[in-house]
C-alpha cells in the first residue's frame, strides 16, 4: 500500500524518558510512618503526563487544513475509555470510580503523547535507552535491597524496589526489557555501549530472578520464545535483521556469566549460598500450587460479579466495593483490592462490552504492529516487533496480576499504543479520513481545555496528598480521633491500606496504654 506522507514536529523524547525514570524512582523515601507506594507513583505519572500533553500541543504546528485519521485502534480504545468514564453514572462506588478513572486517564494522555511523538530511528534509539535506564533504576534499587538492605522504604518488603510489592515492581520490566534487544541488534550501538547495554540487561534479569515472581518469569519466558521463534522464521534474512560482531558476542557472554554468578548471591554472601539459585527456583514453584488455588478463588468471585452485571458492569473501581460490601466476598476472598486478572476486572467494571472492546483493541494493535513489521524498513520493523513482544508478555502477566491498574505500566501501554497508532497510519487505510479546517482560535481552545484539565486533576491529587500527609502526622502524634477530619472529599481507593495501618497503630497504642495502667 502506498505510504501516506505527513509532517510532524514531535516532543523531545528525553522528557518522556525523564518522566519514566522519575516515576520509577518515586517512593516514600522520607521518614513517613504511613505511606502508599502506588499512590505516589500515580500522582507523579498523572500530573507529569498531562504536562507532556500540553508540551506536545505547544510543539504542534497550526494547520488550517488538517485531517482526522479514524482507525480501529483509536475507535476501540476511545470507546473503552468512554465506557469507563460514563460508568460513573451507574457505579456502585463513585469515589472508587474516580480513583480508577485517573489511571485510565493517564493511559489516554500517554496515548496522546505517543501519537504526537516524531518517529525516526534516532528517536526510537533514544526512547529505548531512556526506558531501559528507567527499568535499571527499578532493578538497581531492588538488588541493593536484596543483597545489602542499605535503606528501608516504609511499608515495603525487599526486594520490592520503590513499588512496595515485588509483584508490582517487575511489571514495567516485562514491558521494557525486549527493547534492549532492539539496541543490541542495531548497528548504531557499538563499542562500550554494547557492554553497558548487556550489563544493564543482565542486572534486570537478576532482579526479576530475586523477586521470585512467577507471573513475571512466565511472561519473560513467553517473550523469549516469541523472539526465538520469530528469528527462526526469519533465518533466511537473519543477517539483515541483526547486526552482530565479536564485541557483541564477548559482551553477551560476560552478561550471561554475570547473571549466573549473581543469582547465586544473597545477603550472606556467595559462600553461604551455594545452590541458592536452584533452591530459590524450587521454593518459588513449590508455592505456585497454593498461590494458584488462591487465584482461582478470586477469579470465581470475579466471574460471579460479571454474571450479576453482565452488559456494562458495576463501574470503574467497583471490584473492591463488590467484594467488601456487595456480598460477593467469601471467607477466603475478602480483602483483595484487585482481582489479580486485569481482563476479568475490566469485565467486572465495564461488563462484556468492555471485555470485547479490550480484545478488539489488542487485536487491532497486533495487526497494526505486524503491518509495520512487514512493510517498513528493518530498523522500524525490529522496534515494533519487540514492542509487540513486550505487550504480549504483559498481556500474559495481566492474566495473573494487575499491571494496568498501576501508574508505570499504564504510561507504557498508552505510549506504545500511541506511537503504534500513528506510525501504522502509513500502511493501514483509515476507517474514515475526515478533512477539516481549523483556526488559531481552535488551537487556543484545545490548549486552554488541557490547562483546565491539568488544574482539575492536580487539585484532586493535591487534596489526596494533603490528606496522606495529615494522616502521617496523626500516626506520629497518636491523636487518632482527628482521622475523621482528614478524609478528602473524594475517597481514594488506597485509603483502605492507610486506614488499615492506622487501625493497627491505634490498637497497639491502646494496648500500651492499658498495660501502663
Amino acid at each position: 500500500m502506498k505510504k501516506i506522507n505527513y509532517q510532524q514536529k514531535g516532543l523531545n523524547v528525553h522528557l518522556i524518558s525523564a518522566l519514566m525514570i522519575l516515576t520509577a524512582i518515586s517512593a516514600p523515601w522520607f521518614d513517613l510512618s504511613v505511606s502508599n507506594h502506588s499512590f505516589i507513583k500515580t500522582y507523579i505519572a498523572g500530573i507529569g503526563i498531562i504536562i507532556l500533553v500540553l508540551m506536545s500541543l505547544w510543539n504542534k504546528r497550526p494547520d488550517a487544513n488538517s485531517s482526522l485519521h479514524i482507525s480501529t485502534i483509536k475507535t476501540s480504545l476511545l470507546a473503552l475509555f468512554a465506557l469507563g468514564s460514563v460508568s460513573v453514572f451507574w457505579s456502585v462506588n463513585v469515589d472508587f470510580s474516580i480513583t480508577k478513572w485517573m489511571i485510565w486517564f493517564t493511559i489516554f494522555c500517554a496515548f496522546v503523547v505517543g501519537y504526537h511523538l516524531k518517529i525516526d530511528n534516532k528517536t526510537l534509539l533514544k526512547l529505548a535507552w531512556g526506558l531501559l535506564i528507567a527499568a535499571f533504576v527499578i532493578a538497581a534499587v531492588g538488588i541493593l535491597q536484596y543483597l545489602f538492605d542499605p535503606f528501608t522504604l516504609t511499608q515495603a518488603t525487599p526486594p520490592s524496589s520503590t513499588f512496595g510489592n515485588k509483584n508490582m515492581t517487575t511489571q514495567p520490566i516485562v514491558l521494557i526489557w525486549p527493547l534492549a534487544l532492539f539496541l543490541l541488534f542495531s548497528n548504531q550501538v557499538k563499542g562500550r555501549q554494547v557492554w553497558v547495554l548487556t550489563t544493564l540487561t543482565a542486572l534486570l534479569m537478576v532482579f526479576v530472578f530475586y523477586t521470585k515472581t512467577r507471573s513475571s518469569w512466565l511472561s519473560i519466558i513467553a517473550e523469549v520464545i516469541l523472539i526465538g521463534g520469530f528469528l527462526l522464521l526469519q533465518r533466511k534474512h537473519f543477517t539483515s535483521w541483526i547486526t552482530w560482531d565479536s564485541n557483541k558476542t564477548t559482551a553477551t557472554l560476560f552478561a550471561i556469566v554475570l547473571f549466573l554468578l549473581m543469582i547465586n548471591l544473597n545477603k550472606y554472601g556467595a559462600e553461604s549460598s551455594v545452590g541458592s539459585a536452584a533452591s530459590q527456583t524450587a521454593s518459588a514453584f513449590q508455592d505456585a500450587g497454593k498461590s494458584g488455588q488462591v487465584r482461582l478463588r478470586i477469579y470465581e468471585v470475579a466471574i460471579d460479579m460479571i454474571k450479576a452485571a453482565p452488559i456494562f458492569g458495576t463501574g470503574l473501581g467497583s471490584w473492591f466495593h463488590n467484594e467488601i460490601q456487595g456480598g460477593f466476598g467469601t471467607h477466603n476472598v475478602l480483602s483483595y483490592q484487585r482481582a489479580h486478572n486485569d481482563f476479568l476486572e475490566v469485565g467486572v467494571e465495564t461488563g462484556i462490552v468492555g471485555m470485547v472492546l479490550l480484545l478488539i483493541a489488542a487485536l487491532s494493535l497486533s495487526i497494526a504492529m505486524f503491518k509495520i513489521i512487514f512493510n517498513d524498513n528493518l530498523r522500524h520493523s525490529r522496534f515494533y516487533f519487540l514492542l509487540w513482544v513486550g505487550l504480549t508478555g504483559s498481556f500474559v502477566q495481566m492474566q495473573f496480576s494487575f499491571p494496568y491498574q498501576l501508574a508505570m505500566p499504564a504510561l507504557l501501554f498508552g505510549l506504545y499504543a500511541g506511537i503504534t497508532a500513528k506510525h501504522s497510519e502509513q500502511f493501514i487505510k483509515p476507517l474514515k479520513l475526515l478533512k477539516r479546517k481549523t483556526t488559531s482560535l481552535y488551537y487556543r481552545f484545545v490548549k486552554g481545555a488541557w490547562m483546565l484539565i491539568l488544574v482539575v486533576i492536580s487539585s484532586i491529587y493535591i487534596e489526596w496528598i494533603i490528606a496522606y500527609s495529615m494522616l502521617n502526622k496523626i500516626n506520629i502524634s497518636r491523636n487518632f480521633n482527628q482521622i475523621e477530619y482528614n478524609i478528602p472529599s473524594i475517597y481514594h481507593l488506597e485509603f483502605q491500606n492507610v486506614l488499615g495501618f492506622l487501625s493497627q497503630a491505634y490498637l497497639e497504642a491502646n494496648k500500651a496504654t492499658a498495660g501502663g495502667n
